[in-house]
């Protein structure tokens, strides 16, 4: 019995689950234990320092490994010679980028890139999109939206699909069309998630709905989801430009559905935040007279409503806005207050008039007298309408002589008076009237006059005797002459 070493019986447990055929007999268990002796020699090779030169190693004949079959463990491969530490060779380190080639971006195939064009021809266009090499889209890769290239320009920017990111000729291969299919539903997707307020042109009017295109994003919009009013119909939106929201996408069947009815309302308001955000003071608007009330005038601005409040429509005071507007009125406002808080805007109409007010003090001075056009009254007098937009007041003690307790003593709504300019405030909107500096300047007219008369008529005493005599002598007479005519007799 061959005695084995602890290596050998290491060995032979790792082939023990070999199967041999038992018909080779002794034949075969010489062959194995050939394949043992050749196993160890190979592994005290192995065992030597790596400095030391391994001894040549004879090849037993081949012949010997004809018969061996071993197919559940294949021979263990010859290790390679140790590398000698001169032959290894350290990798380059690469070199900083320059300048110039740090402008490059780095792109990959799927990518989606804004590029310039450079170049319309014939076999398609040249886009430059910021890499080391230019773009090139073939023309059946140009975008059916906006159309072929005769519709893009040197110098206009568009978006593009990387396809290659070099051809034979050195250019990378782009598609418009699948840039623009692409973003199609990325805008789609995006439009869905955050409820955005699409703008969509009607194609086409069909019995079950529209099919609409906004900025190349194609959907359809149900009948169910059209907002219409009264006997509007489907026909009646062909060609027209509506407000859409995106309510489903499923890009599996290649469909994007849209609603009109539920974007009209959200577009609205849109709009109003949009708009009052861009509302400022000093700002002047066009708007439409949409309500009147007793305070003021509401003015629709495309959106938002602002007030203009009564002492804001003219420079004279206005009791109703009625007297100078009516709804439905389209005027030019001023913006003079806006409340982001309260979003609330407050409008003028007077600011946008001239203020009559500037040339007061020169139209009218103190002492002068004018006519005047009673217009109101107040607890402490009566205000005027004066010529030139202005109003003036004529206080309760200068409505007359006598002292009176109301205004309606003296005059009437709608007279027409001579009034004495008192004074001219143009600061304060103020110019003070009167009427009984008049009359009490009337007064002391007439006494001047009779006092004048008086100084031209000097009568003596003996003249007013002589003419009472006078006096009396022809009433006697014509007391004789009645006399005798009674006393005469009748015939």
């Amino acid at each position: 019995m061959l005695k084995l070493s602890s290596l050998e019986a290491k060995i032979m447990n790792n082939y023990s689950g070999t199967q041999f055929d038992k018909s080779k007999g002794d034949a075969g268990l010489s062959e194995v234990e050939e394949l043992i002796r050749q196993t160890l020699e190979d592994s005290k090779k192995l065992e030597k320092p790596a400095n030391q030169p391994a001894a040549p190693v004879s090849e037993p004949p081949k012949d010997d490994f004809k018969a061996t079959v071993l197919p559940s463990q294949p021979a263990k491969p010859k290790p390679a010679a140790p590398i000698a530490p001169q032959q290894i060779v350290k990798p380059q380190e690469k070199s900083a980028p320059t300048s110039y080639e740090a402008t490059f971006k780095e792109y990959q195939i799927g990518d989606i890139v804004q590029g310039k064009v450079l170049k319309v021809d014939q076999s398609g266009v040249l886009v430059d999109i910021k890499y080391k090499a230019d773009g090139l889209i073939l023309n059946e890769e140009l975008s059916d939206h906006p159309g072929s290239s005769q519709s893009l320009k040197p110098g206009e920017t568009i978006y593009c699909l990387i396809e290659n990111l070099e051809n034979k000729e050195g250019y990378v291969v782009l598609s418009q069309k699948k840039a623009d299919f692409e973003r199609k539903w990325k805008v789609a997707a995006e439009a869905y998630r955050n409820r955005t307020v699409l703008e969509a042109k009607v194609l086409q009017a069909l019995k079950g709905g529209l099919v609409v295109d906004s900025d190349g994003l194609r959907g359809f919009v149900p009948a169910s989801q059209v907002g219409k009013s009264g006997e509007e119909t489907l026909e009646s939106f062909a060609g027209k430009t509506i407000p859409v929201k995106v309510i489903d996408v499923n890009r599996r069947q290649g469909k994007i559905v849209m609603s009109h009815k539920l974007a009209a309302g959200d577009k609205d308001k849109l709009v109003a935040s949009k708009l009052f955000e861009e509302l400022e003071v000093g700002q002047v608007r066009k708007g439409k007279v949409a309500n009147l009330k007793q305070f003021g005038a509401f003015v629709d601005l495309g959106g938002v409503e602002g007030l203009i409040h009564l002492s804001e429509l003219s420079w004279k005071r206005v009791k109703h806005p009625s007297e100078l507007l009516k709804t439905g009125d389209e005027i030019e406002v001023l913006v003079i207050g806006v409340d982001k808080v309260n979003r609330k805007v407050s409008l003028g109409l007077k600011e946008l008039q001239a203020d009559p007010w500037a040339n007061a003090a020169e139209l009218y001075k103190p002492g002068q007298v004018i006519k005047a056009k009673v217009l109101r009254f107040a607890k402490f007098g009566a205000f005027v309408e004066l010529e030139h937009g202005l109003e003036g007041l004529i206080h309760l003690s200068e409505l007359s002589k006598e002292h009176i307790k109301t205004p309606d003593e003296a005059i009437k709504i709608g007279d027409t008076v001579d009034v004495k300019v008192l004074r001219v405030i143009p600061e304060e909107q103020k110019i003070g009237l009167s009427i009984k500096a008049l009359l009490v300047e009337k007064d002391k007219q007439a006494l001047k006059e009779a006092a004048a008369t008086a100084d031209n008529k000097k009568v003596t005493i003996a003249d007013m005797v002589a003419d009472k005599e006078r006096a009396k002598a022809e009433k006697e007479a014509e007391l004789a002459e009645e006399g005798e005519e009674e006393q005469a007799p009748i015939e």
